[in-house]
């Protein structure tokens, strides 16, 4: 599933990577696939870094990476919550416009 909003000026004190002042959009991404353990949150960001490598899930570790790079490019950021077996939400928020 895939949803979007224009994010709330007082979610935006929570988020402290983000510049106050700004307005922000919030777009979530969820699956219901394998998941993972919330402990590996901030490592499947990390280049090459894989937490299942069973024949069964392809890919190289690169397109969360390159996610990530993106948004901290464009003031940024993105995050991930997941279950294992549950499924996951994969949540990116820009800034409406440039600063």
């Amino acid at each position: 599933t895939i949803d979007g909003r224009k994010l709330p000026a007082n979610e935006l004190a929570q988020l402290s990577e983000l510049q106050p002042g700004m307005d922000y959009f919030e777009v979530t991404v969820s699956d219901n696939g394998i998941g993972f353990e919330q402990q590996y949150a901030n490592r499947i960001f990390v280049v090459f870094q894989r937490l299942n490598v069973s024949p069964e899930n392809s890919g190289h570790g690169i397109g969360l990476a390159i996610c990530n790079k993106i948004a901290l490019n464009h003031n940024g950021l993105i995050y991930a919550k997941g279950e294992p077996g549950a499924g996951a939400v994969f949540t990116v928020i820009l800034p409406l416009r440039r600063s």
